[in-house]
């Protein structure tokens, strides 16, 4: 069953890890040689922002309702309902397992 979480270590995405590493490194550059770290930076923001036309097109700031989330949730439901019946035929079990309709 897929599971609803999608974090690293329980409280960072992986998205904001990515990010954070990749501002973090132009920095670096930056403090090392300052043209160097402007075509990181430049590079950097060339990457966002296809990201962000990526996200607001076709990704979860479109506003369209999530693949996932809807299978995460069938999922759900039909263990809830597996959880249901087994306890129904809990209570209706018989000895003999001809008897059962």
């Amino acid at each position: 069953m897929p599971d609803t979480s999608e974090r690293l270590a329980g409280w960072i995405s992986p998205k904001w890890l990515v990010g954070g590493v990749a501002v973090g490194s132009c920095a670096l550059l930056a403090s090392y040689d300052a043209r160097l770290g402007m075509a990181a930076g430049a590079l950097l923001a060339v990457v966002a922002a296809v990201w962000l036309y990526i996200a607001l097109r076709y990704g979860s700031l479109s506003g369209v309702p999530s693949i996932r989330t809807a299978l995460v949730e069938r999922s759900s439901q039909q263990a809830a309902n597996r959880r249901k019946a087994v306890r129904r035929s809990g209570a209706q079990d018989r000895a003999d397992p001809a008897e059962r309709t």
